[in-house]
Parts: C-alpha cells; sequence; structure tokens
C-alpha cells in the first residue's frame, strides 16, 4: 500500500493567536517537514516537546517545564512559541497547561519509534546484513530476514515498516 503523499506548503499559523478557540477560528496553514524538523531539532525544545508530550492527559504548566529544565524566560518561551507556531502543542484555554496537538502526537510517535530503533541498532544491522547476504547461498532472503525481525523485535510498527 502506498501512502498518500500531500503537498507540503511553506505557509505558518498565525503568530498572534494564543488560545484553543483563536487558534480553530483562525486560518489554518500547514508547518512544512523542514519547520517541524527545526523545531525539534534544538536540545531544549525537544524536552519541552517531551516533557509536555509525557504529561498529555494532564497538561504541563509553564512554571513548571521551566523550572524543571532550568531555561531562562526568554529561552522559555520563544522555544514554547516555535512549538505552538508550528502546530505541535496547543495551549487549554481554562487551566493554562500545554498538551500536544494531534500532529504532536504523531511526530511524538515518530520519535518514540526511532528511540527504540536506536536502543535495537545491533539487531536491525544483523537484519541488513542478512539481506544484504549473496541469494546463491540462501535461498530466499527475503524470509529468514522477515522471520529473524517478527523473532527479534518486539515493537510492531517497526516490525511493519521492515517488512514493506
Amino acid at each position: 500500500m502506498c501512502p498518500i503523499v500531500y503537498p507540503i506548503s511553506q505557509l505558518r499559523l498565525n503568530s498572534g493567536a494564543k488560545s484553543t478557540s483563536e487558534i480553530l477560528t483562525s486560518e489554518v496553514s500547514i508547518p512544512s517537514i523542514l519547520d517541524i524538523l527545526a523545531v525539534i531539532l534544538d536540545d531544549k525544545s525537544l524536552t519541552i516537546f517531551r516533557v509536555i508530550a509525557e504529561l498529555n492527559n494532564v497538561g504541563a504548566d509553564s512554571h513548571t517545564i521551566r523550572i524543571k529544565l532550568s531555561l531562562t524566560h526568554k529561552e522559555y518561551y520563544h522555544r514554547l512559541g516555535a512549538l505552538i507556531q508550528n502546530n505541535l502543542i496547543i495551549r487549554k484555554d481554562h487551566n493554562k497547561k500545554y498538551i500536544l496537538t494531534s500532529l504532536g502526537k504523531v511526530v511524538y510517535s515518530a520519535l518514540i519509534s526511532i528511540q527504540y530503533s536506536l536502543g535495537n541498532i545491533w539487531t536491525l544491522r544483523a537484519i541488513d546484513i542478512v539481506r544484504i547476504s549473496d541469494n546463491k547461498i540462501y535461498k530466499d532472503i527475503d524470509k529468514i530476514a522477515s522471520g529473524l525481525t517478527d523473532i527479534l523485535l518486539r515493537e510492531e510498527q517497526i516490525k511493519e515498516i521492515l517488512k514493506r
């Protein structure tokens, strides 16, 4: 099954929108993949994003995040603004806590998959070595690699990616 590819716009989210209702009623724009990667490339921004993701159902308030990460007011709000602008997090109106947007949840899920893969890098390398071995020695390399994938990896999403 081929993934659906949508055109990616370079438009920005209305920077004046601060509340959930304002964001939902404002002119909607789509951040680019480059925008998303640029935001989470910075260690401090990624840490803010991960803290909010880990407290997603409860929500994370600014004071707790700033104290936990030892960030200055300016450092924190600059990075928080970029996360909001690229539609990764949103502020709940009434209790002033930040939660992940739907896009943020997808991006966080991808980050967790990357982290899992890095934790299993030797397993992935072993599967790669089997895949590049000579087909003349082993009759069906793809079946062997698929079997190793099923046996050695626990994460179903990663298994599905490797079977493509």
